[in-house]
């Protein structure tokens, strides 16, 4: 295991839960009575594991209404959220602060949940090479970020509803976790490569095909084409899920949160 430091990307506008300009993070896990936030859980599993730092990335009108917790440094993410995409909150964080020589960076989506053991078990597997991790793809619908490859050690492609003829003879390596370990040798091509796709306002031109709107995905598009990234699947075992839709939040409040505190209560 190395050190490191956590960014969580958490300046969306949350449409699709019709709760803009709220993030989604910050919304509770419970239905009724008092719970933590998909943000406070984030927080204190990473801190309760030996992570050094948080980095959380919000959007300018978000930031009065996110709470500080401990070990938590907010970014705020100047740009227009709503007209730009994930890739500049990732370089909002990078250029924001400095990491330790000898952290990895941990970058999470905001709106994920998931058991602790299955947190112990990513920060585990956090080693000298930069690791993608993925859940076994299960709904099998468009809205999954899918990962193919020769096998873990070769990933090829990432993305939504990607062709049949596109991953011909290429294994399936799971759905995107939304969690990501860039090793500390990758810091500066994570850099590079996210002012390549982004820009950086008027300072630096982006150059990637979507330009500000780029979202994280596409650099780890770059990090396969340069053989810079692994895949590990995590066991199927593990409680996890990402939170999109309100069927979604629905979900997490009435059934998976209650069966993932089941589980943590049983590794305490």
């Amino acid at each position: 295991m190395v050190a490191l430091t956590a960014v969580i990307l958490s300046a969306g506008v949350n449409r699709r839960l019709g709760r803009t300009p709220v993030p989604k993070s910050l919304l509770p896990l419970t239905r009724n009575g008092p719970g933590p936030s998909f943000l406070e859980r984030h927080v204190a599993i990473l801190r309760e594991l030996g992570v050094g730092e948080v980095r959380v990335v919000v959007s300018q009108p978000a930031r009065g209404s996110c709470p500080d917790f401990e070990g938590m440094r907010i970014v705020v993410n100047t740009f227009d959220t709503s007209e730009t995409g994930s890739t500049l909150s990732m370089l909002c964080a990078l250029r924001g602060a400095t990491t330790p020589a000898n952290h990895g960076l941990l970058i999470m989506d905001a709106d994920i949940v998931y058991e602790r053991a299955l947190m112990r078990w990513v920060i585990d597997h956090c080693d000298s090479t930069s690791c993608l991790f993925t859940a076994p793809a299960t709904a099998g619908d468009d809205e999954e970020v899918r990962v193919y490859g020769v096998d873990s050690g070769d990933p090829r492609f990432i993305g939504k509803g990607l062709a049949p003829d596109m991953t011909r003879d290429m294994t399936l390596l799971g759905e995107s976790l939304g969690v990501i370990h860039v090793a500390p040798r990758d810091l500066a091509f994570l850099r590079a490569t996210c002012e390549w796709l982004a820009g950086w306002g008027q300072e630096r031109k982006a150059f990637g095909y979507s330009k500000a709107r780029s979202e994280h995905e596409e650099a780890w598009q770059y990090f396969f084409g340069a053989r810079r990234m692994r895949v590990a699947q995590v066991p199927a075992s593990l409680l996890y899920t990402e939170c999109d839709t309100q069927e979604d939040y629905d979900f997490v409040r009435d059934e998976l949160y209650p069966a993932i505190l089941a589980h943590d209560s049983k590794q305490t």
